[in-house]
């Protein structure tokens, strides 16, 4: 059987991760120096105290379907990214995404971004957050009456230059589901990260004769810590993303993709101007194939 693996899903798992997991804390300098003494009638001044907390919110997102690749094959795909946020702007350049089939039900992943960054006149370049993933196969669409998938995604984080010290290496528990109607199908996920956020996110994509795969997505993430800086300094616990994409088969065993996301949500610290990103995957022992051409037994 060739590889059931949709192109468009790399596309739309690389700009998911794309979005930023935290947000930079604004206006919380304190004042060490001693204001003038006031005159021994008037009433001393309040100190000002800083609400407790990190001045940040910890967002995660994931969207896949749940289709495995053949054993012992997979893909390799390398992209370009670009993110801006109302404090700065980021490149990814290059962003891997590798996958490999272990068996007919379970294959293994990672993505690795390299970045370089700019927000107000600190700039930073280097390796971005890096995800390890599988993913099981526990119902197959192509094989039941229905049509419908359910897979489980573990998924392993580790994080890279959290300005507040905290522990870089967390994990993911999200869920997948997938109904296929002829050419198109109906895909999401739900589930949790150990960062303390939980998220859904819902994706249509269509094949057209011509092999083109358009997919469009929104996903929801709502962080679960209480923390009284970041409410003061009015950063959302709730955030929503669109994102779409476009992509195609131009050889056997390559193709191309470009996407674009945003935030829908009020904006703030946290939220996507907009995120562009584009590339090319090539898939090993197996050609491209797209959810219209699955064999469905």
């Amino acid at each position: 059987m060739n590889a059931r693996r949709s192109l468009s899903i790399v596309c739309l798992s690389i700009a998911a991760l794309s979005l930023p997991h935290r947000a930079a804390a604004q206006g919380n300098s304190q004042n060490h120096g001693r204001a003038a003494r006031p005159p021994a009638t008037a009433p001393a001044a309040p100190v000002p105290v800083q609400p407790a907390g990190t001045g940040v919110r910890n967002f995660g997102a994931w969207l896949d379907d749940t289709s495995i690749v053949d054993p012992h094959t997979g893909w390799a795909g390398f992209s370009l990214g670009y993110w801006k946020s109302p404090l700065g702007h980021q490149i990814d350049m290059p962003s891997s995404d590798i996958g490999y089939g272990l068996s007919r039900s379970v294959q293994v992943g990672f993505t690795m971004p390299y970045y370089r960054s700019r927000f107000g006149t600190d700039a930073a370049a280097g390796l971005g957050d890096v995800y390890l993933n599988a993913k099981i196969n526990l119902v197959d669409p192509t094989k039941n009456p229905q049509h419908a998938g359910v897979a489980v995604i573990p998924v392993v984080e580790i994080l890279s230059g959290l300005p507040d010290g905290s522990n870089r290496w967390h994990w993911g528990a999200p869920v997948s589901a997938e109904i296929l109607v002829g050419s198109a199908r109906v895909y999401g996920a739900g589930g949790y990260f150990s960062r303390g956020a939980i998220f859904g996110s819902g994706a249509v994509e269509w094949t057209s004769a011509r092999n083109y795969t358009v997919t469009g997505s929104l996903t929801r993430s709502y962080s679960l810590a209480d923390d009284p800086l970041s409410d003061a300094l009015g950063l959302n616990r709730h955030r929503l993303d669109a994102s779409g994409s476009v992509s195609r088969a131009i050889a056997k065993s390559v193709a191309i993709y470009g996407g674009v996301a945003r935030t829908l949500s009020r904006a703030d610290a946290n939220s996507t101007r907009i995120s562009l990103n584009a590339g090319f995957v090539t898939f090993f022992n197996g050609p491209v194939q797209t959810p219209a051409r699955r064999k469905r037994k």
